[in-house]
């Protein structure tokens, strides 16, 4: 195998650095190859050159975004919800992919591309609320056997929603209530 050529990767970084910089600022819809090439400085050529489509350079932009995070072990299931529902918080108010997501939900119905990153996306969040639970059955504090699927949903799935149609704040009352709702699910006191 031919090592990758240093000046290659550099530039290939450069395009997705700028893909998620200019994401965040205007959006799937509104972001072109010329926008991205102006900004890394480079030709057009160059990023068809390096993605197969330009909906590929795009998903890579948005996955440099979105680092998925480990939840913290805390010793609780409450304490640990918590830290994870203000991380999302967080991550949606003032983070670049919580400006960059209400634009993919968009263009995310209108390209398959899209729609799987957007699925990715999610089963990345879930994942993090599922270490959490799962964390909390091995320490005993909720059962084996108890239903996961609704709490794995309430402490992501309603942030997005209530980020993105209500446009009301994801607050400590809101993260609160939505870490109470969740514990009270699982039989957690």
């Amino acid at each position: 195998m031919t090592p990758a050529d240093p000046r290659v990767e550099r530039t290939r970084a450069a395009v997705v650095d700028a893909t998620a910089a200019l994401l965040a600022e205007v959006g799937f819809a509104r972001i072109t190859v010329d926008a991205i090439a102006a900004r890394v400085g480079c030709a057009r050529s160059t990023i068809y050159r390096n993605w197969d489509h330009p909906a590929e350079v795009l998903i890579d932009g948005f996955r440099h975004l979105c680092t998925p995070h480990a939840p913290p072990d805390l010793g609780s299931l409450r304490a640990e919800l918590t830290a994870l529902g203000r991380a999302v918080a967080a991550a949606l108010t003032e983070e670049p992919r919580g400006r960059a997501l209400p634009s993919l939900i968009g263009a995310a119905a209108h390209d398959d591309r899209l729609r799987s990153l957007l699925a990715e996306f999610a089963a990345e969040r879930r994942a993090e609320s599922r270490a959490v639970l799962e964390r909390a059955v091995r320490r005993g504090e909720v059962d084996d056997g108890a239903e996961m699927a609704a709490p794995l949903v309430r402490i992501v799935e309603p942030f997005i929603l209530h980020r993105l149609v209500t446009g009301l704040p994801l607050d400590a009352t809101f993260v609160d209530a939505q870490v109470e709702a969740c514990c009270r699910e699982l039989g957690v006191a």
